[in-house]
């Protein structure tokens, strides 16, 4: 709370305009006796501490008026042992009240005979004038108090606005700027004081800006450019006004840089999980290859294509090659190709503008390439992906930018690019099902990942490695595999590769009830398909035994949407993916 103390200056300010208007000496105190102000002609010394026996300290006590006819007739100046330094003639003492209490007392001190009689005279007249007096300390107590508190709310406002991500641009009703926060200036490399009273139209002359001063217009979440100071801004900005009433007092603009955007996409997105080569199971000497050729190459920027069947690890791949490199605090944004409709896939990849096409979200969409810059982005089968579109890919490759659809400007990207297939993208650019061209800008680094039947010595160590996992996952505690099951396992050609072989683990140890895995719990595919290759001593090709996998799951879980749905799921592969070998193979 505020004291007299604290306004010191002022209530000597108003002593001094007392004492001349009325030609007496004033002294004022506050309730812990320090004295406040004094006109000091009625004291031949200096007075620095209000004593409470002086009839100023009676009055704080009591909190009555007290008017002193003469030296001899008030105890307390009878008893004061200074009172032969002391001028006093007569005197009216006043309290100070702030709702019930009292925080001073001001003293009218009349110092010869003269002024003693005027004081008693016009006594009635003199005690309403201080207590006018005595409210006008008062009402700048409150005033202090509340210029005190609007100063506390203003720092805590600039603690608050300097403490969050977004910058803040504060404008007067004209559109000057009044504030700016730390986010902005820090960005621009400027002070505060750099920016304010610039009008906003000098380095944001956008449409959306003159509606909102003009016509009072919100916006949100508008991309945009800002350049200040050779250094250029590329965010979201929104915009509203601030209003009391009818009155304009000004607007706010708010700024998400657009790297901060990518940043957060990617933390809360699915595709946030690293992985490091270390964390890559194998021991055999091709995965230990392949390791090593896509260590050597994380820091590159050169595009990466990783060859390999479904389910090897082709993605884990990329987020070791990104986690390892340089753009590992950027984002990773991973897109499957033959995971969206080709209607959607082009909006998906570079996103669009406002009203570019029915349907479009209002404020548009940030492309996945986008949502990528600064980082990595990882396209999967990218064999599946339209001709139409491969064109446009290669021509954000050629040129590092991307352009929205129903865009007029292109952004510039900073993005590395690995792509994965596990198609023979060579046969589709001599079928002209993939482009030449493309290809080439793809593939600048290939790298095969092995398939599981390539490195067997590998199976064992990831039979364990799963079973370990899905014990912790499922509060199991089985120990291993029989030696039946184990020796089938190895021997199994594994067509699904390592998916496949994690499926078998986690199928086994959700239906295993003693310590070791039994081939009573080992899938009827598995078991049949070896079955198949040991009925005649012959071993059949990859592509009759997948096909007869899927006739045989097809059986079981039968031809509806769902069962196919089930099917996918059981043979590790994507329904995309079950649907193009259902028609390779002509299964009815």
């Amino acid at each position: 709370m505020v004291r007299l103390l604290d306004i010191k200056t002022l209530v000597q300010k108003i002593a001094e305009a007392i004492t001349s208007v009325l030609d007496m000496d004033v002294i004022i105190s506050d309730d812990q006796f320090n004295k406040i102000a004094d006109t000091k002609r009625h004291f031949n010394l200096e007075v620095t501490q209000i004593k409470d026996t002086y009839v100023l300290g009676k009055v704080i006590h009591q909190g009555h008026i007290i008017v002193v006819e003469g030296k001899d007739d008030e105890e307390q100046c009878r008893l004061c042992v200074e009172k032969e330094n002391c001028n006093l003639q007569a005197m009216i003492c006043i309290p100070i009240h702030l709702e019930d209490k009292v925080i001073g007392a001001i003293a009218l001190i009349a110092i010869d005979e003269t002024s003693r009689q005027r004081l008693l005279l016009n006594q009635k007249n003199l005690i309403e004038y201080m207590n006018r007096m005595a409210e006008l300390i008062v009402g700048k107590v409150l005033e202090q108090e509340v210029s005190n508190r609007l100063e506390i709310i203003k720092n805590q406002m600039v603690h608050i606005t300097n403490a969050i991500d977004e910058g803040v641009i504060t404008l007067n009703e004209y559109g000057e700027v009044l504030y700016v926060n730390k986010v902005i200036t820090d960005f621009f490399g400027l002070d505060e004081d750099a920016l304010k009273a610039k009008m906003i139209t000098e380095f944001l002359n956008r449409p959306y800006i003159k509606k909102l001063l003009e016509d009072h217009t919100p916006f949100s979440n508008n991309e945009t450019v800002i350049n200040i100071n050779q250094r250029e801004l590329n965010g979201l900005i929104s915009g509203k006004p601030m209003d009391i009433g009818s009155k304009s007092i000004g607007f706010i603009l708010t700024f998400r840089n657009m790297k901060d955007i990518y940043s957060v996409v990617n933390k809360v997105s699915l595709n946030n999980y690293e992985i490091s080569f270390e964390t890559i199971i194998g021991k055999s000497k091709k995965i230990k290859t392949v390791k090593e050729t896509a260590r050597k190459v994380a820091d590159s920027n050169s595009t990466v294509l990783i060859l390999g069947e479904s389910g090897t690890g082709k993605e884990l791949f990329a987020r070791a090659i990104h986690f390892s490199s340089n753009r590992k605090e950027a984002p990773f944004i991973a897109l499957n190709c033959a995971a969206i409709p080709e209607t959607l896939l082009e909006s998906e990849l570079f996103g669009y503008e406002e009203g570019s096409f029915t349907g479009a979200m209002k404020g548009g969409k940030l492309g996945k390439f986008q949502l990528a810059n600064g980082g990595t982005i990882f396209l999967d089968e990218i064999g599946d992906m339209p001709l139409h579109l491969q064109t446009k890919l290669l021509r954000v490759l050629q040129e590092k930018s991307v352009e929205k659809i129903g865009g007029v400007k292109s952004v510039a990207l900073d993005v590395r690019v690995i792509a994965a297939t596990n198609k023979n993208l060579e046969s589709m650019v001599e079928a002209n099902e993939f482009r030449e061209d493309l290809y080439y800008r793809l593939s600048v680094i290939p790298l095969y990942i092995p398939a599981l039947r390539e490195r067997t010595g590998d199976i064992k160590i990831l039979l364990d490695y799963f079973l370990l996992q899905y014990n912790a996952k499922l509060h199991k505690q089985i120990e291993g595999f029989s030696q039946e099951v184990e020796n089938m396992l190895l021997k199994y050609s594994w067509p699904g590769n390592i998916r496949e072989l994690e499926n078998v683990v986690e199928y086994a140890v959700n239906l295993e009830p003693s310590l070791y895995v039994t081939m009573a719990h080992i899938p009827q595919k598995v078991k049949g398909h070896l079955a198949a290759v040991q009925k005649d001593g012959t071993i059949m090709s990859i592509s009759d035994m997948e096909k007869k996998m899927i006739v045989e799951a097809l059986a079981l879980y039968g031809s509806s949407y769902e069962g196919k749905k089930q099917v996918s799921k059981v043979l590790g592969i994507g329904t995309a993916t079950l649907y193009r070998k259902i028609e390779k193979y002509g299964i009815g």
